[in-house]
């Protein structure tokens, strides 16, 4: 299942069963037809709770792409998000133990 994650005034809400492409694309449609609009996303891990977020021109709002935690995909390894190509390690499978 994929959702979208969105950070709003210091807290963390998801919306479920959308990409960050369309969450993106409702609120400049949102911005674009209203001075501000109503962004509905759930609030709370477990068991989540609906709310809304009052959305306008000058709200920070980050859209965060979340990743299902069974999809693997190729180069999986955190060092190709937080190394420059040519500190990478050569292996994925190389470690601590291993430099």
């Amino acid at each position: 299942m994929k959702r979208t994650a969105i950070t709003y005034g210091g807290s963390r809400y998801t919306i479920p069963n959308e990409d960050v492409a369309s969450v993106q694309a409702r609120i400049t449609e949102g911005l674009r037809n209203e001075p501000w609009f109503w962004l509905e996303v759930n609030h709370g891990d477990g068991r989540a709770t609906p709310a809304r977020l009052l959305v306008s021109p000058a709200t920070p709002v980050a859209v965060i792409s979340e990743r299902d935690t069974d999809q693997q995909d190729e180069g999986s390894s955190v060092a190709r998000y937080i190394l420059p190509d040519e500190l990478r390690p050569v292996s994925d499978e190389m470690g601590p133990a291993d430099s």
